[in-house]
């Protein structure tokens, strides 16, 4: 079974190699993982009470020197994925920055 992607904007259905499939899968087990690592970050923080920590993550949010740095991590792979015909390389770059889910015994 070939997986399709449907560009809503454009309608056109875009069948994925098997190579593809794969980065999009880790791209997707990365986020997951972040995912749960916030979940479970905030539940200690909940679990601990530490109180107004919502107040600090809004402080983290908006903290102009830590959005910057962010930014910066992300725009090097924007800027090379917009102007290569194969983003490939960029994908792997990245990819290979993520925290790789931690094995379950």
């Amino acid at each position: 079974m070939i997986l399709k992607l449907v560009c809503s904007s454009e309608h056109h259905s875009i069948s994925m190699t098997k190579q593809e499939k794969k980065r999009l899968s880790a791209v997707l087990r990365a986020t997951e993982y972040l995912f749960l690592e916030n979940i479970a970050l905030r539940l200690v923080l909940e679990h601990r009470e530490v109180l107004n920590w919502q107040k600090l993550l809004e402080r983290l949010v908006t903290d102009k020197e830590i959005l910057a740095g962010v930014r910066l991590k992300f725009r090097d792979v924007y800027k090379e994925i917009e102007g290569s015909t194969d983003s490939s390389a960029a994908l792997d770059a990245f990819l290979g920055e993520l925290p790789a889910p931690k094995k379950t015994q």
